[in-house]
């Protein structure tokens, strides 16, 4: 017994057809992903002193428009500064645990004090 179908020649031939017309397949990127095969060419870049604004104005006037945003992505993490920066928080002493008092009006009219 035969595993699996047949097809007929003429199946074939419908399937050389189909085949031989397809059209070009649309292979573009988006900018992301562009700007992301581009980054070791953008880090040799920034090495040679261009900034993100020159490189994109260059690629821009090539008719490539990728953002200085995703090319800034680069140079930030080629510098180690990914992370966002964080302002430091105000130290607290540390022997007082205890919540700072707070004044309260009395219970009682002044007038009965």
């Amino acid at each position: 017994m035969k595993k699996g179908g047949t097809i007929r020649p003429e199946q074939i031939r419908q399937a050389q057809r189909l085949l031989t017309e397809l059209p070009v397949k649309d292979n573009r990127k988006t900018r992301e992903e562009a700007a992301g095969i581009l980054e070791k060419d953008f880090r040799k870049a920034f090495k040679k002193g261009y900034t993100p604004q020159e490189l994109s104005m260059m690629l821009k006037n090539a008719g490539i428009i990728i953002p200085v945003y995703l090319t800034e992505k680069f140079l930030k993490a080629e510098n180690g500064a990914s992370q966002p920066h964080k302002k430091p928080k105000k130290a607290k002493p540390e022997g007082d645990t205890k919540p700072a008092p707070t004044l309260r009006s009395p219970d009682v009219p002044l007038g009965k004090l």
